[in-house]
């Protein structure tokens, strides 16, 4: 019995995660969010940017992220570890789609494409998010019974 051709094939990483990842929009968010991380100031701008913490006290997946990610850009890592760990896969996947939004289109197509052609991309950036939405129920879930406010 021969293999199906789809047996032989490399399996390339799932659609939705490469999309996320190489979207024109999320590439210029991306150079926003670096760019900005500089000068936004780690203690925060005072009022919420999470509608789920402004309405409970509670932390999502993503609370403290900003502030985090302006840690890293100032030097300040272990105030961006209490803020919230997953900015360290978040600042240089940033920094490399804003570096991608920069180059020129022929450049950018051709390392688009050979992420897209590898089966690790995928893996890795699907380990990623789930590892990140695992760790914001976690948190959540400390932070009820704890009844304590995230900062």
């Amino acid at each position: 019995m021969t293999p199906s051709p789809a047996a032989t094939q490399p399996i390339a990483p799932r659609a939705w995660t490469v999309d996320a990842l190489f979207n024109p929009a999320a590439r210029y968010l991306a150079l926003f969010a670096i760019s900005v991380s500089f000068f936004f100031p780690v203690s925060g701008l005072g009022f919420d940017l999470c509608m789920l913490h402004a309405a409970t006290g509670l932390p999502c997946p993503g609370c403290g992220m900003s502030r985090a990610i302006s840690a890293i850009s100032q030097g300040d890592f272990s105030a961006a570890m209490g803020l919230n760990p997953f900015a360290f896969f978040a600042w240089p996947t940033f920094l490399v789609l804003a570096v991608l939004t920069l180059l020129p289109t022929r450049l950018r197509q051709r390392v688009e494409a050979r992420v897209r052609s590898s089966p690790r991309a995928g893996k890795i950036y699907e380990l990623v998010f789930w590892s990140f939405l695992g760790f914001g129920l976690i948190r959540l879930g400390v932070f009820l019974v704890l009844a304590e406010r995230f900062p």
